[in-house]
């Protein structure tokens, strides 16, 4: 039996069949979440509907932007563990389960402050293509920014924080600029004597739809790159990794491992 609470935060705009997948598995869990809350950021669809037809309940941010939305399902979570991710998910039933068992272990580590832990995803698309797709996108935005970061980030459809290191950093980090990655902003709140586990298996499984439109992906990197270089202004890479101890042989280890395995997080 775990004594921390797990709230499910999911911000959705017009996303209601998708959305409904994601909270069927959900209701399959081994071990519940102890909160669900879907975020309506303005949907025109019966989004809100399907939410309360399975218990979830419903926040209503009318400021359209995954910011403002993910914001507000943060400042309306009571759990100890806020979990983040997206309408378009597909949870694993041991998914929960496994998020216990990997803070269990985070919450024993001699190390650096472990303040939140990002998980992988798997887009829904036949083999090898699936394979594929999700290392080129979901890879790649992880050892990529991570190189720059001294950790590993949030990555937005699979990643949870504790609250306590919320409260801490909340007013530190800008929520109103709706054109940031908000999952890679955030990651910049990290301190030095903080880190991000990085957890390989709790993996995530998510709709395609987000590889195709080249104005789509367009967009995608460009608003990454913008993120990137808002925070380079206060937090230049070699500012940062120098604080963080995580220049040269430090960095290499940490960019170029990775873990298979529920046994081994890696910071």
């Amino acid at each position: 039996m775990h004594s921390r609470r797990i709230s499910m935060i999911i911000p959705c705009l017009n996303d209601a069949p998708l959305l409904a997948r994601l909270l069927e598995s959900l209701s399959d869990q081994t071990i519940p979440a102890d909160e669900v809350i879907v975020i309506d950021n303005g949907s025109e669809d019966h989004s809100a509907e399907v939410a309360e037809k399975f218990g979830a309940r419903v926040v209503s941010e009318p400021h359209r932007g995954i910011t403002r939305a993910v914001w507000a399902g943060f400042e309306a979570s009571t759990g100890d563990i806020m979990v983040r991710t997206d309408a378009d998910a597909v949870l694993p039933r041991d998914y929960i389960a496994k998020l216990h068992t990997t803070f269990d272990r985070a919450d024993k580590n001699p190390g650096l402050r472990v303040v939140g832990i990002t998980g992988n995803a798997r887009f829904q698309l036949p083999s090898p293509w699936s394979r594929i797709a999700s290392k080129l996108y979901v890879g790649s935005y992880l050892s990529t920014t991570a190189s720059a970061l001294g950790h590993y980030p949030f990555y937005g459809t699979n990643f949870a924080i504790r609250r306590s290191w919320w409260e801490e950093v909340r007013d530190q980090v800008d929520f109103t600029d709706t054109f940031v990655h908000e999952d890679l902003n955030l990651s910049f709140a990290v301190r030095p004597h903080e880190t991000v586990w990085y957890q390989d298996d709790l993996l995530v499984e998510m709709d395609p739809r987000a590889l195709f439109g080249a104005r789509q992906l367009f967009i995608r990197f460009t608003r990454g790159f913008y993120t990137m270089f808002k925070n380079f202004r206060t937090q230049p890479p070699p500012l940062r990794l120098s604080h963080r101890g995580a220049l040269g042989s430090t960095m290499q280890k940490l960019v170029s491992g990775r873990e298979n395995n529920a046994t081994s997080p890696k910071p």
